[in-house]
């Protein structure tokens, strides 16, 4: 979903928490669960941290801009059942609690802020468990939008994302141009807290998927092209990245960022 109540949840709310490094079914278990990611270093130091309790991560503090605390919580099947973000200099809690259907996929997500929920998605999977459409319904101010998103796939990754609001024609939201052949080395975890922020932001598609996206292009409400975004990843002999550099253009001015990755291989 995109338009004017959602951009300005947005600006206010999420501008903060991207947790990528650039500024199913759902398995606890992670392939890469014997080494947890434990931070991420840029060119002024240190980005984020992450702590874990076993195979659950727990806790991520980010520095990106604002420092930003990300807890999750989960139920007794070891499922993420609640994410709680907050931000330093703010009294703002965003809450998400995530509801599961059979074969522990979640179908719905209650989005809040400081007790208020503001915003409802529900989920619809394929034949494969894959995400394939979401409906969001957002009501602030008095008004109630309402809005569908649908994903496509090539190759297991997620290739093309479209929106719509209420009764208007569907306009294209985001694309993932190129994805390596490496397992994504993000926690499990980021899969479902990605589906607390779909209606408000585009640039968590990418997570859906199986490998580790290199290029790709976020899209503004009218369909034209927002932000571009190419990754370089230098990964180890255990397919774990040692180091990326992201390349993003935005508003015709361009940046680089170049970040080290620490893991804990058991």
């Amino acid at each position: 979903m995109k338009k004017n109540t959602l951009l300005f949840i947005g600006i206010l709310f999420f501008s903060s928490l991207i947790f990528s490094c650039k500024k199913k079914k759902n398995d606890p278990a992670s392939q890469y669960a014997k080494c947890p990611l434990l931070s991420v270093d840029g060119p002024t130091g240190n980005i984020r941290n992450y702590e874990w309790v076993g195979s659950k991560l727990i806790r991520v503090f980010s520095r990106d801009s604002i420092p930003t605390v990300v807890i999750f919580r989960y139920n007794n099947k070891n499922l993420a059942e609640s994410m709680e973000i907050t931000t330093e200099g703010t009294a703002e809690k965003y809450l998400v609690k995530f509801v599961y259907g059979a074969n522990n996929i979640i179908t719905k997500s209650n989005v809040s802020i400081n007790g208020i929920q503001f915003m409802t998605n529900e989920f619809v999977y394929n034949e494969n468990n894959k995400l394939s459409s979401i409906k969001t319904t957002v009501e602030l101010f008095g008004r109630k939008v309402s809005g569908k998103t649908r994903l496509e796939y090539v190759n297991d990754n997620v290739s093309k994302v479209y929106s719509s609001i209420n009764d208007e024609l569907e306009t294209i939201a985001f694309s993932g141009e190129k994805y390596d052949n490496k397992k994504q080395f993000f926690p499990e975890v980021y899969k479902t807290a990605a589906l607390g922020f779909v209606g408000i932001a585009n640039n968590f598609f990418s997570y859906f998927g199986e490998n580790n996206m290199t290029a790709g292009k976020v899209y503004n409400d009218k369909g034209k092209i927002d932000q571009e975004t190419q990754i370089e990843y230098l990964y180890n002999n255990s397919g774990l990245p040692i180091q990326s550099e992201t390349v993003s253009t935005r508003g015709g001015k361009k940046s680089v960022e170049v970040c080290s990755y620490s893991f804990d291989c058991k």
